[in-house]
C-alpha cells in the first residue's frame, strides 16, 4: 500500500475526497505542508501534496504528477493579510514559519506592489495574539473562514492575480520516479477531477448545514493543471528565485503521458 501525503484544509479537500475511498491502495497520511514535505523528502512516503516552494527546494529528487493542482484567482479567502487600522506601513509580519510558501507570497506582493520589505515574527494562528506582535498577521487556510467580517485585510491571491494575471498555484502532487504505478497515478488524477465535478456532493459532507456556502467557497479553485495555471507556477518560482528564496529554478519534470491511461480520468 502506497502513502500519501495530504493537508486537511477544506480548499483541497475536493482533491483527496476520492482518494478517501480507495484505502485499500492508499494509505493517506493528513499533516501540514512542513511536516508532509519533510517526510517526502525522508523518503517516508510514496507521493505528497506539496507547495511550490516545498517543491522547488527539492526540485531534483521528485517528478509532478500530471494535469492536477489547487489553483485560485481573486479572492479566495485562503491566504490573508490583516493588518492594524490606520496602519502605513508593514514592517513586521506574524506568521507560522511552517507555511513557506505563502510567506513567499506576502514578500513578493508588498515588494512588488507596496514597496514594503517587512521581517518575519513567528507566531500561532491566533488573529488577536499576531496582531500583538506584529503589524500585520498571515493567516493561512481554513481559519480565515471564522474572519470573514475582518475589513483590514489583503486577499494576497486576489493581490497576486491582480498584479501578474495569473493564478496562484497552492499545491501540486509530487513523487519520485517508479514511487507510482500508471493505475496509481490514475487514481490520483481521477481523484481531482470527481471532485472538481461534486462540489455539492463534497459540500454536504463536509457541511451539511453550510453546504451553499462550502460550495461558494471551494468554486473559487481549480483542480487542474492547465496551461495558466502552470503559467501561474513558473512565474512565482522565478520570481522567488529573483528575491533569493530558492537556490535555483526547478524545471518542473511531469510523469510523461504514455504512463497514464485518460480512459481511467
Amino acid at each position: 500500500m502506497k502513502n500519501l501525503g495530504i493537508i486537511q484544509d477544506l480548499y483541497a479537500g475536493p482533491l483527496f475526497y476520492k482518494l478517501k475511498q480507495n484505502l485499500d491502495k492508499f494509505n493517506l497520511i493528513s499533516d501540514s505542508q512542513f511536516n508532509i514535505a519533510r517526510m517526502l523528502r525522508e523518503d517516508n512516503l510514496h507521493a505528497a501534496f506539496l507547495s511550490p516552494i516545498s517543491y522547488a527546494k527539492d526540485h531534483p529528487h521528485y517528478i509532478l504528477i500530471p494535469e492536477v493542482a489547487v489553483s485560485s484567482e481573486g479572492n479566495s479567502n485562503v491566504i490573508c493579510l490583516y493588518f492594524r487600522q490606520n496602519l502605513k506601513e508593514i514592517k513586521t509580519i506574524a506568521a507560522d514559519l511552517q507555511n513557506s510558501s505563502e510567506m513567499v507570497l506576502a514578500k513578493l506582493v508588498l515588494a512588488e506592489k507596496y514597496s514594503f520589505s517587512p521581517t518575519f515574527v513567528l507566531a500561532e494562528n491566533d488573529l488577536e495574539n499576531m496582531l500583538k506582535k506584529a503589524d500585520a498577521a498571515l493567516i493561512v487556510g481554513d481559519y480565515n473562514l471564522q474572519l470573514l467580517q475582518y475589513q483590514n485585510k489583503l486577499d494576497l491571491v486576489d493581490e497576486w492575480s491582480d498584479m501578474m494575471e495569473l493564478p496562484y498555484v497552492h499545491g501540486i502532487w509530487a513523487t519520485r520516479e517508479n514511487n507510482l504505478t500508471s493505475d496509481e497515478v490514475n487514481l490520483i488524477i481521477s481523484s481531482a477531477n470527481y471532485g472538481a465535478e461534486h462540489l455539492t456532493e463534497i459540500s454536504s459532507i463536509y457541511s451539511p448545514k453550510n453546504s451553499n456556502e462550502v460550495i461558494e467557497f471551494l468554486s473559487a479553485f481549480t483542480y487542474k493543471l492547465d496551461e495558466n495555471s502552470k503559467n501561474g507556477l513558473i512565474e512565482f518560482v522565478r520570481m522567488a528565485y529573483y528575491y533569493n528564496v530558492i537556490e535555483d529554478l526547478p524545471d518542473f519534470d511531469f510523469l510523461h503521458n504514455n504512463n497514464i491511461d485518460p480512459s481511467k480520468n
